[in-house]
């Protein structure tokens, strides 16, 4: 009954949305335990945000400036909570799937039957893996269900790498290359990208430790300084109650939030911000504003159609359409907020000046939102080309897997390098719509697209296969992958090194602001105000 009450409430039905749908991945199956664990975090994020606004608001009371900063506190909090909880289940998942390789690998040496091998290894697995290794079993055990079907519900890219491995085994069978069985040595390499991976996380956590709470904790004490500082200099009540205060205050509050969304793209995987808004959709339903969004995008039609591209470029979660409403609306809605935010401080009281100050914030502040989805945009594809090498160990981790099986062809790997791909998902699609017609000619193509040495050293391979064969084509693959995995681990620790030193940075800003802008400007101002006031005898 709460759950239902929660997940039809307006102002949580959207982040139950979002919790459940993560739940559903890390518990398939298991309808229950979904609901249990969303209520249990939906209902700690209720009471933390209660106990924050209460706080915020015990001090600032009805004030509007502190009403506005509660809830953007709320919403930061809420997020911080939700994608750590995230976090914490997959390298969870991951310490499971390790173990579970491991176990796999043990049964599948003795007997080399690999549906037994998964079977007792469930036996010792742990709640979350033996729900993940019950969906693998049934997917690959389902002739009647499309073979590819557990990879569109696969809670990571090594749960689809594992399946692909068991696939081509059930279908072709194992085979020995160079006294060596291909399906464990491949499981090594599984392993080692896991625990790489594992290693990758929790350096991050500890690098990003602490960081939301530097960044956050300056907006609980502005008002705690401002009371301290109407205690010992009254006069300074014109300015943190004035319209100076209180535009310090929104200023603060807004540049917070700003620097936090950055920190959790920078700490964060991509795929945690891969879930769609619901107002996005609800909009979209009302036919008059679907009409509206449509006629503006014919109008304006070979910019749309580069900005589509370009979001499927960067696999952003929403299409073209959805992009456009979600700018105009959030913009409408800085809009009318930061009309009744200038309109409570009274700068359109001053009088003409006044007026015009007040118009050219509110137009300023709106035309920033529009463009703030935009630039955040960029910043994810930054990050996703930082990801680059990742993909390319997977793909070949993947061509490792098909390239020695019999009857497999260009079109089969090309297959399943799409259901893996995220950075270069854009051009592998590409490439398998068009093979048929351009023949080998598309992966020139794809070359000059991407013009990334690794990726172009791949369609090279590609390339060379029509003419000498898949398995001698791919022959170099894995002294490319060793030296890519070797290169990558030492392009991690620089990465998150560089990472969480920009995050650093900019997390001291709002304490920097509120030190300077609260604390030292205003006794500074009024100091020299008061020496003004001496006359000499």
């Amino acid at each position: 009954m709460v759950y239902k009450l929660i997940k039809n409430n307006i102002f949580t039905k959207s982040m139950v949305n979002v919790i459940e749908e993560r739940m559903s991945i890390i518990y398939p199956g298991n309808k229950e335990k979904v609901v249990d664990v969303t209520l249990k975090e939906i209902l700690k994020i209720i009471i933390i945000n209660i106990l924050v606004v209460s706080v915020i608001l015990l001090y600032g009371k009805t004030d509007i400036f502190y009403v506005f900063m509660s809830f953007i506190i709320m919403y930061m909090l809420s997020k911080n909570k939700v994608y750590s909880k995230f976090n914490m289940l997959d390298i969870k998942l991951l310490k499971q799937f390790e173990k579970f390789l491991q176990d796999v690998r043990f049964k599948f040496k003795y007997d080399g039957m690999i549906d037994e091998a998964l079977q007792e290894a469930l036996q010792n697995s742990d709640y979350e893996m033996y729900l993940q290794g019950n969906l693998l079993l049934e997917s690959l055990n389902d002739k009647e269900s499309d073979s590819y079907t557990y990879v569109d519900i696969a809670p990571n890219s090594f749960f689809m790498t594992f399946y692909a491995l068991c696939v081509t085994v059930k279908r072709y069978g194992d085979k020995i290359k160079n006294d060596k069985s291909l399906f464990i040595m491949n499981l090594s390499y599984l392993k080692d990208d896991i625990n790489t991976e594992l290693l990758k996380r929790e350096k991050i956590n500890a690098m990003f430790m602490g960081l939301t709470g530097i960044i956050v904790i300056p907006l609980f004490a502005i008002k705690s300084i401002c009371i301290w500082g109407i205690r010992n200099i009254p006069q300074l009540t014109d300015y943190y109650n004035g319209v100076i205060g209180k535009l310090t205050i929104v200023i603060i509050t807004v540049i917070t939030l700003i620097i936090f969304n950055i920190v959790m793209k920078l700490k964060y995987p991509i795929d945690f911000d891969n879930n769609k808004s619901l107002w996005v959709k609800e909009l979209l339903d009302i036919k008059w504003v679907d009409e509206l969004i449509m006629q503006h995008i014919s109008k304006n039609y070979k910019k749309y159609y580069r900005m589509d591209m370009f979001l499927k470029s960067i696999v952003y979660k929403y299409n073209v359409k959805e992009f456009l409403i979600c700018r105009i609306f959030k913009s409408i809605g800085t809009f009318i907020l930061s009309t009744v935010l200038i309109i409570s401080m009274g700068i359109h009281k001053i009088g003409i000046l006044g007026v015009g100050i007040s118009v050219l914030l509110i137009a300023c502040v709106t035309i920033c939102t529009y463009n703030y989805e935009y630039m955040m945009l960029l910043i994810r594809e930054k990050l996703l080309k930082i990801s680059r090498e990742e993909e390319i160990v997977r793909f070949q981790s993947v061509i490792l897997i098909l390239m020695y099986m019999d009857r497999v062809s260009i079109e089969v790997i090309l297959e399943w390098l799409e259901r893996f791909a995220i950075v270069f998902k854009n051009n592998i699609e590409r490439i398998t719509d068009t093979l048929v017609y351009k023949g080998i000619k598309v992966f020139d193509d794809a070359k000059d697209d991407v013009a990334f040495l690794p990726f172009e050293r791949l369609m090279d391979c590609f390339i060379a296969s029509d003419r000498i064969g898949i398995e001698k084509s791919f022959s170099d693959i894995l002294s490319d992958r060793a030296y890519y995995v070797e290169k990558h681990k030492q392009e991690n620790d620089l990465i998150i090194n560089n990472k969480a030193l920009i995050a650093k940075f900019i997390s001291f800003i709002p304490i920097c602001i509120v030190i300077c802008f609260v604390l030292v400007i205003p006794f500074v101002y009024q100091g020299l105000k008061q020496i003004q006031s001496f006359t000499l005898i």
